[in-house]
């Protein structure tokens, strides 16, 4: 339906009033009216909105000429100014348009606005960017948004700002991202902020990264994360590193990759770590890796263990096995035993 001629001179009629009202009250400061979805001038029948009108429009003002932005009582809700991209345009953003602000952001806006941010807003975020924004701004920094930064802007996150976030956020980190994060700023990051590292970035990780690792951080990951690393990453693990890990995340590695796990590592296999090596894993394990075992390891070892074992491997063990092991078994059980282990437990 057409608007009257009626409505349309009553409309232009407010408008003009309320310009002389605010340039009243104003003075020289200058204002413009702004689209605040597309930040273009707002226009009403062919006409500038004018500021006054601005809100009730559903328009958000912005200074020209380098003026300071002209307060508004009718602006509710409104939050610190933001910069629109590609601009020197600076607008008050309203509440109920904070998930409709356009991809790229700037280091202008603070914590409260960034915590309400779309998460699809962060997709935008580029390197210079990222860079920009205060680490105080990123503590309440929500999952869903932060796994939006692409791998590179994230990679582009300093040290400080990287401590600065909550454990939280870390949670839905992905791989990609991974990849760009430098050895010496992951190697700064909180235990907690480790714990609460998603699994999935863990497939990401190198070795090198993981080299950097406390280890008191190795000591709280997860049998999930410890499943996600690589073959090639677990080759830098170190003998401080792996006695600290927990014997259900040390069992959830997969037997494929037990194999990289360096002899003089193993040669500091606590019981309660062999006792949880699966069958898989410790049938898995070479010649030179079980050689390299603690003469200990012959009272942790259970007789599923031993049932993987071949005629070579139980000859490495032969030393190390104990003969008590044959005391806690049944006829059945000592049966299904290869014969050269038990030929080493009866040595």
């Amino acid at each position: 339906m057409k608007t009257s001629t009626l409505a349309r001179l009553a409309i232009s009629g407010f408008f003009a009033a309320s310009t002389v009202a605010v340039a009243g009250v104003s003075g020289s400061v200058s204002a413009l009216c702004l689209n605040a979805q597309t930040g273009a001038p707002l226009l009403a029948f062919g006409q500038q909105v004018p500021d006054a009108g601005c809100s009730l429009a559903g328009g958000v003002l912005a200074p020209t000429g380098g003026g300071s932005y002209v307060p508004s009582s009718t602006l509710p809700g409104s939050v610190p100014p933001v910069v629109i991209p590609g601009s020197s345009i600076t607008i008050p953003v309203p509440a109920n348009l904070i998930g409709t602000l356009p991809p790229n952001i700037s280091s202008a806006i603070n914590a409260d606005t960034l915590k309400n941010l779309a998460p699809s807003a962060f997709a935008g975020i580029d390197i210079k960017e990222v860079k920009n924004l205060l680490p105080d701004a990123l503590k309440s920094l929500d999952p869903s948004q932060f796994s939006q930064l692409t791998p590179a802007a994230f990679g582009a996150l300093t040290t400080t700002q990287l401590k600065a976030l909550s454990p939280g956020a870390l949670s839905a980190m992905t791989g990609d991202q991974m990849k760009k994060l430098s050895a010496t700023a992951l190697g700064a990051l909180s235990t907690s902020q480790i714990d609460q590292m998603a699994a999935s970035a863990f497939a990401g990780m190198s070795s090198a990264q993981l080299a950097k690792l406390k280890p008191a951080a190795i000591a709280v990951l997860s049998p999930e994360q410890f499943d996600a690393l690589s073959a090639k990453a677990l080759k830098a693990i170190s003998s401080g590193q792996f006695s600290k890990i927990l014997p259900d995340a040390l069992a959830a590695i997969d037997p494929s990759k037990i194999t990289s796990l360096a002899t003089t590592v193993l040669a500091k296999l606590k019981d309660n770590q062999a006792a949880a090596l699966t069958p898989d894993q410790f049938a898995a394990l070479s010649s030179k890796q079980l050689k390299a075992l603690p003469s200990s390891i012959g009272d942790a070892l259970t007789v599923d263990q031993l049932d993987g074992l071949t005629g070579g491997e139980a000859k490495v063990l032969s030393s190390k096995l104990k003969k008590s092991i044959l005391t806690n078994l049944s006829p059945a059980q000592e049966a299904l035993l290869p014969a050269e282990v038990l030929a080493a437990l009866k040595k």
